[in-house]
This record gives C-alpha cells, sequence and structure tokens, in this order.
C-alpha cells in the first residue's frame, strides 16, 4: 500500500523517498510530478477523472496557496467523485486513511507554502 509518509517545504515523501516536486499519489502506488501551479483547474482535474477514482484529495500547500476551481467542484459532484481540499499535511494524512480503507482515492500533493 502506497503512503505519503512526509509533506514539507518544497518535498513530497512516499514511502520513505524525498521527492522535490508537487506530486499525484494514486491508489494503486502509483505516483506522478506534477508541475507546480497555485490553481487546480479543469485540465489537473479531467485528467485525474479518467481513471474514475471515488475521491479526490488536493493538498493546497503549506498556507493554503492553492486554490481549486469552483467549476472543478462543480464537475466532481456532477461525476460523483469526492473532492477534499486541506493543507498538505493534513491532505496527505486523508490520502493514507483513504488508500487503507481500500478507496480509490488520488492525492494532489501542493508542496510549496
Amino acid at each position: 500500500m502506497v503512503k505519503i509518509t512526509a509533506v514539507k517545504f518544497g518535498e513530497v515523501e512516499i514511502d520513505g523517498k524525498t521527492y522535490f516536486s508537487d506530486m499525484i499519489v494514486w491508489w494503486d502506488g502509483k505516483f506522478e510530478y506534477k508541475s507546480k501551479s497555485h490553481e487546480f483547474g479543469m485540465s489537473d482535474f479531467l485528467k485525474l477523472a479518467e481513471k474514475k477514482p471515488d475521491i479526490i484529495v488536493i493538498g493546497t500547500g503549506l498556507n493554503n496557496n492553492c486554490r481549486v476551481l469552483d467549476e472543478v467542484k462543480q464537475s466532481a459532484e456532477d461525476k460523483g467523485i469526492e473532492i477534499y481540499q486541506e493543507l498538505s499535511p493534513k491532505a496527505a494524512k486523508m490520502f493514507n486513511a483513504f488508500v487503507a480503507d481500500k478507496k480509490k482515492a488520488v492525492a494532489v500533493i501542493h508542496s510549496n507554502a
């Protein structure tokens, strides 16, 4: 089971290995780099929605500097996908809990302030 083990300024630690980037982490253990942005928009959402997750957890940084557009929230609701946005350390814990409960969750972790 994949686990986000820490989030610090500019860093996301996944299964004990540190990545110096924003990251996307999938319930199936796969993960990928995400280009840095202070906005989570429709193109970001549609890419994730292709894999049909039940839940998307968005880490908005250490100081809540990444915003989720309202159209994303509406589209997620329309598609029956639960969407959560929290400060990145809390979002990582939420993602870990969802995956432990066998949910099809994906985390998008913004690693900057």
